[in-house]
């Protein structure tokens, strides 16, 4: 039994340490969907700051090249944050990829320690049976002895 108890802690250290890599590899991927949020966070305040600059633009004298100029850099955060929003969908389903590994990773160590405690069970079992066993044949031999 403990050659087999060895073997399957053996398993399980090794599902573990498999496990822990899947965490720290979906800790990775969210940490990029958290960059990439705050980078189109970041975008969107500097496209939100534009604003102001352009009502002033079009206050009393028109700056027409300030305005354009204003207008076009307002289109490129924009698409600035498209880019980056279909590179959060990218991030986002291996987020998910990583999270089901992550997921299947903990249910195989969980399986491997289910089995483990069954096992020591068992074998908990087996040794009260032996002490069990050899308490009758003592007491039987004692009853024996003493007729």
């Amino acid at each position: 039994m403990s050659r087999s108890h060895s073997r399957l802690a053996t398993i399980i250290g090794l599902r573990q340490r498999q496990r822990d890599a899947a965490a720290a590899s979906y800790q990775d991927a969210l940490a990029a969907h958290a960059k990439l949020q705050s980078q189109i966070d970041a975008l969107r305040q500097e496209h939100a700051a534009q604003l102001p600059v352009q009502a002033t633009s079009s206050l009393g004298t028109v700056n027409t090249q300030r305005l354009i100029e204003s207008h076009r850099y307002q289109l490129h955060l924009l698409q600035q944050v498209e880019a980056i929003g279909s590179q959060m969908r990218l991030v986002a389903a291996e987020c998910e990829k990583r999270r089901l590994n992550l997921v299947a990773k903990e249910q195989a160590v969980r399986a491997l320690e289910k089995l483990q405690d069954k096992q020591r069970a068992a074998a908990v079992a087996l040794e009260i049976g032996r002490q069990q066993e050899t308490l009758d044949q003592f007491a039987s031999f004692r009853h024996w002895q003493g007729t």
